[in-house]
């Protein structure tokens, strides 16, 4: 509808909307695709598994989005100069009308579903048709305009929904590349973790700890320190049943690697 839409009204403004949606179209694509292969287990060449393929994936879409809004500016700025009148405004709004709603419930039902899953590639798309949501409420005021014969704000629209569009995949990026560079957990979700370990029978102290991130798994080391006088095999089922109550408490937690030591405090 936008592609058609565009052509007959000649406005930059819808036309930034198609791109916008194409680039949503494919950034879907890329999602699928980071969230298929992030499930793929461990193998010989990825033996902490595919996780940070989702992450490569979100990073992607954030790169697609830069580039777009930059051709969108670039385009609208030179249309600012020279003005073109546009036909069929109120075609063009009826279309908006249409996208609004449809971006709302796409929106809506993928940030539901990013947070049950935990997914990045997810949160990511949602962001897209989130953009696209407000990005057409920009163009339904730029054509409000020019149906009232202001044949200028048709690029000022088009400006608005790629700033819109620059504005998010800077979020989505920085998000995309902590987690690419071993970005640890928030602060909360360590504190967590630390009382879990504190609290476990038999720990009597931990340090050390260390977390990142790859996709939505957690990767978890750290050192407990238990009473010298147990046995090797009564140390590893303390270690054992930190690991069981860190995996079962934080579900995202996928690997747990503890080392053990003997404690220096008075037992």
């Amino acid at each position: 509808m936008k592609a058609v839409v565009a052509i007959i009204t000649g406005s930059i403004a819808i036309l930034a909307e198609l791109a916008h949606s194409l680039f949503d179209m494919l950034a879907s694509i890329l999602a699928y695709v980071g969230i298929k292969k992030a499930e793929e287990p461990a193998d010989k060449t990825h033996l902490y598994g595919h996780e940070k393929f989702e992450n490569l994936s979100s990073f992607a879409q954030t790169i697609l989005i830069v580039v777009t809004s930059m051709l969108i500016i670039y385009e609208a700025l030179n249309r600012i100069g020279v003005p073109k009148k546009l036909e069929a405004a109120e075609l063009g709004l009826i279309v908006m009308f249409i996208t609004v709603v449809i971006d709302y419930f796409l929106s809506k039902y993928l940030h539901g579903k990013s947070k049950e899953y935990g997914s990045t590639a997810l949160e990511a798309d949602a962001y897209h048709f989130t953009t696209d949501l407000w990005g057409a409420l920009s163009v339904i005021i730029g054509l409000g305009f020019v149906f009232l014969g202001f044949q200028i704000f048709d690029a000022i629209a088009a400006m608005v929904v790629a700033i819109l569009m620059l504005w998010i995949s800077y979020g989505l990026g920085k998000r995309s590349i902590n987690v690419l560079m071993d970005g640890s957990p928030s602060s909360e979700l360590i504190d967590r973790i630390s009382r879990i370990i504190a609290s476990t029978h038999g720990v009597f102290g931990f340090h050390n700890l260390k977390a990142r991130h790859a996709g939505k798994k957690i990767f978890l080391d750290f050192n407990i320190h238990v009473t010298p006088k147990i046995t090797v095999r009564k140390a590893h089922e303390i270690a054992h049943n930190v690991e069981k109550r860190l995996t079962k408490e934080i579900p995202n937690i996928k690997q747990v690697t503890i080392h053990i030591e003997p404690s220096i405090k008075k037992q």
